[in-house]
């Protein structure tokens, strides 16, 4: 259920799509919340088995959820991003108006009639091969839900579909390996 509740999130956060001030706690709660979650609530109904030490089933099952967790939250949202575009998006001329080099790098991009284009595109936005003032062909969405994306020479494939694979098979990894992990703590295994 908490896998499920964790991949709807991040779908449906750029599809639907969340307003702005919902998609970072929606990615938070994805990506950590609900994986503790998974975590600690068989924790806590199973306290009443003594260890002496962490049980290695419950260190190994933490150890895979976490980051398989993370990564679906980011697989999700991505999936999620690209059905967006493939529903509302619209091919634009776009103005780089600013390139920020930080950790990821980042370009706030503008319309020709001047309106912005929300969120920062991040994808493609090399600061030594774009500068501000340069022109841009982008899809990008109209409902700022998903991040737009660069044309370069020739049309972006969307396949939101291509992702099915990977989240089903994360979300199995994720279900098993907790069952696995607490099902034989509960039994006394170390």
């Amino acid at each position: 259920m908490g896998v499920a509740a964790s991949v709807a999130l991040m779908w449906f956060a750029p599809v639907v799509p969340l307003p702005a001030f919902l998609r970072g706690p929606a990615f938070a709660t994805s990506a950590l919340a609900i994986p503790l979650a998974l975590i600690l609530v068989p924790g806590v109904l199973l306290r009443h088995v003594k260890h002496k030490k962490a049980p290695k089933p419950a260190i190994v099952a933490i150890t895979v959820v976490l980051p398989a967790a993370i990564v679906l939250a980011v697989v999700t949202r991505e999936a999620g991003e690209e059905r967006g575009l493939e529903k509302r998006g619209r091919w634009t001329e776009a103005v780089v108006v600013d390139v920020d080099n930080g950790k990821t790098d980042e370009c706030t991009l503008r319309t020709r009639d001047g309106r912005e284009i929300s969120p920062r595109m991040t994808d493609g936005c090399d600061p030594h091969r774009i500068e501000p003032g340069d022109t841009l062909r982008v899809l990008y969405d109209p409902k700022g839900a998903a991040g737009p994306l660069e044309d370069e020479d020739t049309e972006v494939d969307l396949d939101p579909g291509a992702y099915k694979g990977l989240i089903g098979g994360l979300a199995a990894l994720i279900v098993v390996t907790g069952t696995w992990g607490w099902a034989r703590v509960s039994r006394g295994e170390r």
